[in-house]
């Protein structure tokens, strides 16, 4: 037999195992793992396909879950590690989640609509750039909308930077006396 013969016949056991497990075959199942059990080769894709199943699975879960938090829990937020530049869309979340008590309605009908708006905030928060910034891209902005959406947006940044530091510093570390991994 070539390799790619043999090649082929791992995927196609493979293939076979795949359905059996899809359709609940019991028996093919049994008689594939017997046949595994010969092929160290074959056993080991059994366990990748079994693996990846897995995976699957758990990722599937855990989006059914977070569906469900946001649905039923909507004061909830669902907190995971944050990549790339942090947008005007999360800062408005922050805001929605932890509301300021003395917000015109005028302000929480612009955060609503900046809850969707995936860009990038400006580098300078300070007052007067950012409310000349948010006149810009958003139209009239109350001052006091200003100043609690600086105090979120600082807190977003801050929040980023500590996940970005937090996954740098859980990599593990070489001891000197270890060579490259």
């Amino acid at each position: 037999m070539t390799p790619q013969d043999r090649r082929l016949w791992i995927d196609l056991r493979a293939a076979d195992y795949l359905e059996a497990l899809e359709s609940q075959d019991f028996d093919a199942q049994v008689r594939l793992w017997a046949i595994a059990a010969q092929d160290a080769e074959l056993e080991e894709g059994f366990e990748e396909i079994h693996q990846a199943l897995l995976e699957e699975q758990a990722a599937e879960a855990q989006s059914q879950i977070q569906d469900a938090v946001v649905k039923h829990l909507t004061s909830a937020s669902i907190l995971a590690p944050h990549t790339g530049p942090v947008t005007v869309a999360m800062v408005a979340e922050e805001l929605f989640h932890k509301t300021p008590a003395r917000l015109s309605s005028r302000a929480h009908a612009l955060n609503e609509r900046l809850r969707s708006t995936l860009e990038e905030l400006p580098a300078d928060l300070a007052i007067h750039p950012l409310t000349a910034w948010m006149e810009q891209h958003f139209g009239p902005v109350d001052s006091e909308y200003v100043l609690e959406f600086r105090k979120a947006a600082q807190k977003v940044r801050m929040r980023a930077n500590s996940d970005a530091e937090h996954v740098l510093a859980a990599r593990r570390q070489k001891r000197p006396s270890e060579g490259p991994t």
